[in-house]
């Protein structure tokens, strides 16, 4: 049995991994250019790490895939486990997938670790480096009214004006969906960095699952003004992308999206909202007045062309 087929069973037969490190997800976003280094113990698996491998300028790489904020390093921990025992098994799991890694003739390595993996030393030791990103996060969404107190009172009050002009639905086709994310780049004067397919595959496989939301923000005359796109899994409701028309940028759509996003989590049980952060100035700033907690997650990478990275740099 090849570790592609190994680690389809153990996702079906583990709730507890990631939606984006399930087998279902990485083929649609990654199609057959995916695979995963497994740690057995036992005749157990007790870690995974999925990668995506791809060729950037003609070289050999591992990246992240679009519309995938964690891709990286599923741990099964026994139960009971001391500070002390916790801390040697992983670092020996990740000193094991940085020796792997380095098998795999790369020229680059790239992942986004999930935000409760703090320990990355065996990644170290080994040669790779970190870079912390940050995400935000509401905890606790059982008290609806309480995170409401906890947002500031200028976005407050932006998404009460919004309540009163704006209205938020679910009826809206995916090719239309998709123009509005891309005018966000477009207003910036750049491309959205995945294709309408891209999209499409990665819709088409959450819809069946039941595991996500379009959300769509029009104003009283039918103009569509922003839209939002949700996924669900273990309890947590990501925001994990949205858009605006640029000629609705006032309209407070966007505030109002995220507030709704905030409202589904809560009525669907889900425990917390991770608004998947980003680290551009003016996205972060308006995510921080949600009274989200700051979250520090790891990017790994390894460099192992000189020639690449030179390249990379250029372009």
């Amino acid at each position: 049995m090849t570790n592609k087929e190994k680690y389809r069973l153990l996702c079906q037969n583990n709730s507890d991994i990631n939606i984006f490190m399930q087998d279902w997800w990485l083929d649609a976003l990654c199609g057959d250019s995916w695979d995963v280094l497994l740690k057995e113990q036992n005749n157990k698996i007790i870690a995974t790490l999925p990668y995506f491998i791809q060729k950037k300028y003609g070289f050999k790489t591992i990246l992240p895939s679009h519309l995938t904020p964690i891709n990286a390093l599923w741990i099964s921990y026994e139960q009971g486990m001391n500070l002390t025992t916790r801390y040697t098994f992983e670092i020996e799991v990740m000193e094991y997938f940085a020796q792997e890694l380095d098998k795999l003739s790369l020229s680059y390595y790239c992942q986004k670790f999930h935000h409760k993996i703090t320990n990355w030393l065996g990644f170290y030791w080994n040669g790779f480096t970190q870079t912390t990103y940050y995400t935000y996060r509401i905890e606790d969404l059982s008290d609806i009214e309480s995170v409401n107190k906890n947002i500031s009172s200028k976005k407050r009050r932006s998404i009460r004006n919004a309540m009163e002009t704006i209205i938020v639905d679910e009826d809206i086709s995916n090719e239309e969906f998709y123009k509005l994310l891309s005018m966000s780049f477009e207003r910036q004067h750049k491309t959205l960095p995945y294709t309408f397919e891209t999209f499409e595959r990665m819709e088409k496989a959450c819809s069946e699952r039941g595991v996500s939301k379009k959300l769509l923000a029009k104003d009283n005359q039918g103009n569509k003004c922003a839209v939002m796109y949700l996924i669900f899994s273990n309890s947590v409701c990501y925001t994990l992308a949205s858009g605006a028309n640029p000629k609705q940028r006032d309209s407070g759509a966007m505030a109002l999206l995220n507030w709704k996003s905030i409202e589904i989590a809560n009525q669907m049980s889900m425990k917390e909202i991770d608004f998947t952060g980003s680290m551009m100035q003016n996205v972060e700033k308006f995510l921080r007045f949600y009274g989200a907690k700051q979250t520090p997650y790891f990017l790994i990478e390894k460099k192992y062309s000189k020639l690449y990275s030179l390249l990379k740099k250029i372009k």
